[in-house]
């Protein structure tokens, strides 16, 4: 486990998704807060043509993000960076083509942009990412903080997209003790929220 004194900016991505993925949960913090400003960035570009509040877009990008972390194969040649942004993008495309099929009328009858450049120019707006990283914060410590090893395991399962049977399989128990896990979760985060 890394000490606080030798956790900072300076590791480099592959130390990092690697001392996460050994369950470090700084190491998981730190890739993060690193990425989350290319996730905000990228939610920010489909604002305005996704039928999607902006938090859902973001939150969409951070579980891309947060698979990306935890499927990274370095043997294959490719950069972190290049990687998540690829899975960030791929999450926030499925959730809009979901909320297309419900039936989301204005996103099917939107122009698709010809220029791609013209969806990644927007940047962040300062105040709003400051909002987001203390948001990014609180909930890295909650999670740290409040939650017990079974359901810090159950939570980041279901952040990766898993069904209930399918973490109830990985994790050997039962589908109830997941949901059950999952609410125990909830109401802490709104005790504490």
């Amino acid at each position: 486990m890394l000490s606080s004194v030798s956790l900072n900016t300076n590791h480099d991505d592959i130390t990092l998704i690697s001392l996460a993925k050994a369950g470090e949960t700084q190491a998981l913090s730190s890739l993060i807060s690193r990425y989350s400003d290319m996730v905000l960035q990228k939610s920010r570009s489909f604002k305005n043509i996704s039928g999607l509040e902006s938090d859902d877009i973001y939150q969409e990008g951070m579980l891309g993000l947060l698979s990306a972390i935890y499927s990274f194969d370095e043997s294959r040649g490719v950069l972190f960076s290049t990687y998540a942004s690829v899975l960030v993008t791929r999450k926030m495309l499925s959730a809009l083509r979901s909320t297309s099929s419900r039936g989301n009328l204005p996103l099917k009858e939107y122009t698709p942009i010809e220029n791609e450049t013209e969806l990644l120019s927007a940047y962040p707006d300062p105040e709003e990412l400051l909002l987001y990283n203390e948001e990014l914060d609180f909930v890295n410590s909650f999670i740290e903080n409040n939650l017990s090893k079974t359901e810090k395991k159950v939570l980041k399962l279901r952040f990766l997209g898993l069904s209930y049977s399918e973490i109830a399989e990985i994790l050997d128990c039962g589908e109830k003790s997941v949901d059950n896990a999952l609410q125990r979760i909830r109401r802490k985060y709104n005790q504490v929220k």
